[in-house]
């Protein structure tokens, strides 16, 4: 059953960006609904299912490169504004 309501709004009301969003789940930070409702989301939101794609797939480029071992946040940061320049 679909959640009727968005899992990822703010305590204060203020609704997400998909980018906000896509991080959680990149970041394995989303709970299990937060997760089913991205996943809804990705069926009608064709950027975010591109950006969902490229994003799983650097990071499991990071994980595997990197011995299984936390990839350093500042590389992670690199390479996600390098893919952004490239996309503009």
């Amino acid at each position: 059953m679909a959640p009727l309501y968005n899992p990822f709004i703010h305590d204060d009301g203020k609704k997400p960006t998909c980018m906000e969003m896509l991080q959680l789940i990149v970041d394995n930070q989303a709970t299990d609904e937060q997760r089913t409702y991205f996943k809804q989301h990705m069926d009608n939101c064709l950027p975010c299912y591109k950006k969902y794609n490229v994003d799983m797939a650097v990071s499991e480029l990071l994980k595997e490169k990197c011995s299984g071992e936390n990839c350093p946040d500042d590389l992670v940061a690199q390479i996600k504004s390098k893919i952004k320049m490239m996309n503009a």
